[in-house]
């Protein structure tokens, strides 16, 4: 293992990149910076992007070729991986009013998902960056902290600063399940699936635990207890196995396997 230290603020996105051996990571200091974390001087960036403002979420196309980025400002960027050449939907009018909190590409990169503190989520074409579907007040006027897509692209899951998970049909835009009983408030925390896409699962500010519900149902399975004794601030779900980590503000990031809830 080897640390990596080379921002000057705090690093609020990190992501692989999906084919090359690329770390990346974007920070309060408004810089997205790329490791090669297969050379010996991992910590040299071997990549370094300026921007105007603090970057809140980095997701890559499937490909490698695009990285969307969100930051402390209403439009997002689509960047050229390689020759980082920047590129913003056409249309003014159909951006957000407040900064963009979170990004995300569905499966065949058809199409991405944003959410924001003005309280919507925006739905994306893949190819034209033209905006498609829009849930407006998606969290009764609440900041929107997390979106991500179901692997058939179907469905969106999003999870907002009025303590309420929410899984929404793409094609009608109806909310079909809400998971309450955890509290989200303070806290850019969200919520994703396991890795079948049975369950829900999203921290607790409050309990400094791990809420779970089934995702078909909304029955919420027991909270998991974390050991963490401040508040945790995401979760990461391995995308193959039931297993995740969660991060927390006591320094700690810890690793959790199960069998079943």
């Amino acid at each position: 293992s080897s640390g990596i230290n080379a921002e000057y603020g705090s690093v609020t996105a990190l992501t692989f990149h999906p084919v090359t051996t690329h770390l990346v990571s974007g920070s309060k200091d408004c810089t997205v910076k790329v490791f090669d974390f297969t050379k010996a001087n991992v910590k040299k960036a071997v990549k370094c992007l300026e921007e105007g403002a603090a970057i809140r979420s980095i997701a890559f196309h499937s490909t490698g070729d695009y990285m969307l980025m969100a930051m402390d400002h209403p439009i997002i960027r689509l960047y050229d991986y390689e020759t980082l050449k920047c590129f913003v939907s056409s249309n003014n009018h159909a951006q957000h009013s407040l900064p963009v909190l979170a990004i995300c590409w569905n499966t065949d990169c058809t199409m991405y998902a944003s959410s924001s503190m003005d309280g919507s989520i925006k739905l994306w074409d893949g190819v034209s960056s033209r905006c498609v579907k829009t849930f407006s007040d998606a969290h009764a006027g609440a900041d929107v902290t997390s979106v991500q897509f179901s692997r058939n692209g179907k469905y969106v899951l999003s999870s907002g600063k009025d303590s309420v998970v929410r899984l929404w049909e793409v094609t009608s835009g109806n909310v079909l399940n809400e998971y309450v009983g955890v509290t989200q408030q303070n806290h850019r925390t969200g919520a994703m699936f396991n890795h079948t896409e049975d369950l829900i699962i999203a921290p607790d500010e409050k309990g400094m635990a791990v809420g779970c519900w089934d995702a078909r149902t909304a029955e919420p399975h027991p909270q998991l207890v974390t050991g963490h004794n401040n508040v945790i601030r995401t979760v990461a779900h391995s995308p193959t196995m039931p297993a995740f980590m969660s991060c927390s503000d006591d320094f700690r990031a810890r690793f959790w396997y199960y069998r079943g809830i």
